[in-house]
């Protein structure tokens, strides 16, 4: 406690819930509570009880912690920490289950060495230039700004940047969820310096990455002309049913009629602004947010503003549905 029952700091003396999310949350809003009574260089505990409740539909990427090495930290040359991630939507902050989304930040001519996961991996580009290495006979793949790339499981691989001026912003889904949570467990995994090839390549677990730049646009269901959708990644371009991707540009007043799906719905709105419906519940969505939508659960979105959305679906297949409602124009 500071002056006149200010507090001036705040930390969790226990944490049973694990959320990162609703830790930095409290923290920052301990700081504008006053206690008045309570002298100066007091210690409080004040116990708070949380029940998890599905009503956790988004978060704002500014409201959620930097994990990693000197996390949130870059430097526009080489030298700096290695990389930076914000976990956007789990298990612990929506209960997710089917896929897991968060916001990779890698620093100029850095890299995260070899490494796999047992599930599917999709990459999507927000802004630089990244190069992600496979296995023996697998050729390296040029990643830049609005480029989708799918990772089969257990497949060896290098994301690097090999730009030495900026660094290289990117989604990262997981799917199913699981691999994230090396961020929280391992904060550091192995990293280096790009000079070159990677120090050491796997003879084991070849795989082919798959990588879309320009789709035919195509668009909104329910026939309307303020909005279309690519179907950047999806069965038919990977091989696999893990998680399609699709970017959905709106203009205002554009909608996507209530749907309920047997997959998980991720949705990273790049600009914009809108809202979304979910059952009974009504909320306010802008830029640089995530949401969620369970599978099974019947929701609808309305576009306020021009807006870029980036939609993922776990399993995929509700993708489909934006290729049936009919060629709008190539792009």
């Amino acid at each position: 406690m500071g002056e006149g029952g200010h507090i001036t700091r705040a930390e969790p003396a226990t944490d049973e819930v694990k959320s990162p999310v609703l830790l930095a949350c409290l923290q920052e809003m301990a700081q504008t509570w006053t206690m008045v009574g309570i002298d100066a260089g007091s210690k409080v505990i004040v116990p708070l009880t949380f029940e998890g409740q599905m009503a956790q539909w988004t978060v704002k990427v500014a409201d959620a912690p930097a994990r990693g090495p000197a996390a949130g930290k870059h430097s526009a040359a080489p030298g700096g920490p290695p990389f930076s991630v914000k976990v956007l939507i789990d298990e612990a902050t929506m209960r997710a289950r089917q896929a897991s989304m968060s916001l990779l930040m890698v620093s100029p001519a850095n890299r995260i060495a070899m490494h796999k996961h047992p599930g599917a991996e999709i990459l999507y580009v927000l802004s630089g230039h990244a190069r992600v290495l496979g296995p023996p006979g697998t050729a390296p793949e040029k990643v830049g700004e609005g480029t989708a790339l799918f990772i089969p499981p257990n497949m060896p691989h290098v994301i690097e940047n090999m730009v030495r001026s900026a660094p290289v912003s990117m989604l990262q889904i997981f799917a199913p969820t699981g691999p994230e949570r090396v961020y929280a467990i391992r904060p550091t995994p192995r990293t280096g310096r790009v000079r070159g090839h990677p120090r050491r390549r796997p003879r084991a677990g070849r795989g082919a990455l798959h990588r879309r730049l320009d789709r035919q646009a195509v668009a909104l269901p329910g026939g309307s002309s303020k909005g279309h959708a690519r179907v950047f990644l999806d069965e038919a371009t990977t091989g696999s049913n893990a998680a399609s991707l699709t970017i959905i540009e709106a203009e205002p007043g554009a909608e996507l009629g209530r749907q309920s799906n047997e997959s998980a719905a991720l949705m990273f709105v790049r600009e914009g602004a809108g809202h979304v419906t979910v059952g009974s519940d009504k909320f306010a969505f802008g830029g640089e947010q995530a949401i969620h939508i369970p599978e099974n659960q019947p929701h609808a979105v309305k576009f306020g503003d021009k807006t870029v959305l980036v939609e993922v679906f776990a399993p995929a297949g509700p993708e489909q549905r934006f290729k049936k409602s009919g060629k709008a124009k190539a792009e």
